[in-house]
């Protein structure tokens, strides 16, 4: 009996330990975190709802992020510190779902927390997730979009114009992509818009070349990781946060980078 005891604690912790990697170092908070979510919604029922983190659990990162003395930059002002202070985070929205001036907006002004929301400008819903969800979104209209800009917290970078695979179009589509979406962010907030995000992380030498050319001074990526001063600006790694992951999830991928194997 207490042979088959101990193997079950065994079997257990090793389980546990193969799902959660608390055992891995923590990583030095003299590195930067960046954050990538989505959108900030109740979920729906269905696999799509990992990209959904519910509003609950996003104050609660806030709130922990905010009592652990973590201080909040836009994407753009951790860009350009040639020092990185120590516990700095940015956290990002692809997209720019209508969620995040409903919710997220909210909490973050709660919090004193900047952010930085990378739009498909123009657009009124996420159709091109309309293979992956029974659930489209309304995106943030012009109203809401420029309200988050007078706040002084909101940066607001650009997802291209159809969020489409960049890997996928030729140069002339590429280069119409890039420059009709910044110059529809500016127009909407009056502000140079100078931040990046590669539509579901796609990107190459070329396509990194045509965002640097067509006037963006960063862009972020998909690839997990932290940020220094001393990273290519176009190749901002991210910590993505899933809605169906747990607190403890969350604190290790901020801690550790990884939460499982």
């Amino acid at each position: 009996m207490i042979y088959l005891l101990y193997f079950i604690l065994v079997a257990g912790f090793t389980g546990f330990s193969l799902r959660y990697n608390w055992w891995r170092m923590p990583q030095s908070y003299a590195k930067a975190r960046v954050l990538m979510y989505h959108s900030i919604s109740e979920h729906f029922g269905e696999r799509h709802d990992k990209w959904r983190v519910k509003p609950s659990d996003f104050e609660e990162q806030i709130s922990w992020l905010h009592k652990n003395g973590f201080q909040s930059f836009t994407i753009s002002e951790l860009a350009n510190l040639k020092a990185i202070p120590n516990k700095s985070v940015a956290i990002t929205f692809d997209d720019g779902y209508g969620d995040n001036y409903d919710v997220a907006f909210k909490i973050l002004k709660k919090y004193n927390f900047k952010a930085t929301i990378y739009l498909v400008p123009n657009q009124s819903s996420n159709h091109w997730e309309k293979q992956n969800t029974n659930h489209l979104a309304n995106m943030l209209n012009t109203e809401q979009i420029q309200k988050m800009q007078s706040s002084n917290l909101i940066e607001f970078g650009s997802h291209t114009s159809s969020h489409v695979n960049l890997a996928t179009i030729n140069a002339n589509e590429l280069q119409n992509e890039l420059q009709t979406s910044k110059k529809d962010v500016e127009n909407i907030t009056q502000t140079p818009c100078t931040a990046f995000a590669y539509p579901y992380g796609k990107y190459n030498e070329n396509i990194k070349n045509a965002v640097i050319n067509a006037g963006y001074k960063n862009a972020v990526i998909v690839k997990r990781g932290l940020y220094t001063p001393n990273d290519d600006k176009f190749e901002i790694k991210r910590i993505g946060v899933l809605g169906t992951e747990s607190f403890f999830d969350f604190y290790l991928k901020f801690t550790r980078i990884r939460n499982k194997l």
